[in-house]
Formats: structure tokens, C-alpha cells, sequence
């Protein structure tokens, strides 16, 4: 399911218009934006957190050259169902 299937659906289900829906699906998902790109995370509850993680920096090689190189470290969001979602998934 894509966005724009998704806010059909949901304004099928809720009987408001998709432009209505729109909005809303848009503020959140800026709301989490937002959230992680201040360090925090975002717990919903009965779905799970969003929050970001820190990949330390390591060493690489250039597979051309053979040169080590260093990869900077760097934040990489992620999201942990909670175990409500976990199970609801697994049941169907």
C-alpha cells in the first residue's frame, strides 16, 4: 500500500474527504520527521517506536584500489514494532 492508497482508504473508512486525510497523514509524518531530527523518539503505543540509531565509524576498502578508507559514522532511523503489532500480524 502506497500513500495515496492509503489516504483512500482511510477516508473511505472514517467518511471524511481524502484532502481531509491528506492533511493529517502529512502533520504526522512531519511530526516524526521533525522528532527524530531532534534525537527523540517516537513511541505510539500498540505500534511501535521510531527512533534513530547510531552506526559507529569504521574502516573500508575501495574495492578499485585497495585503499582503507574510513566510512564516518552516522544515524540511521529505524522503527521497532511493539508486541501488540507483533502478535496482531502473526494471528492473521
Amino acid at each position: 500500500m502506497n500513500k495515496k492508497q492509503l489516504i483512500q482508504v482511510m477516508a473511505s473508512d472514517i467518511g471524511i474527504s481524502q484532502a481531509q486525510v491528506k492533511i493529517q497523514i502529512d502533520q504526522i509524518l512531519l511530526q516524526i520527521h521533525k522528532a527524530l531530527t531532534e534525537g527523540e523518539k517516537v513511541y505510539v503505543p500498540q505500534f511501535g517506536t521510531f527512533e534513530l540509531r547510531y552506526h559507529l565509524a569504521k574502516n573500508g576498502r575501495n574495492p578499485q584500489t585497495g585503499e582503507v578508507i574510513e566510512i564516518a559514522g552516522f544515524n540511521q532511523p529505524s522503527f521497532k514494532a511493539a508486541p501488540a503489532l507483533k502478535k496482531a500480524i502473526n494471528e492473521n
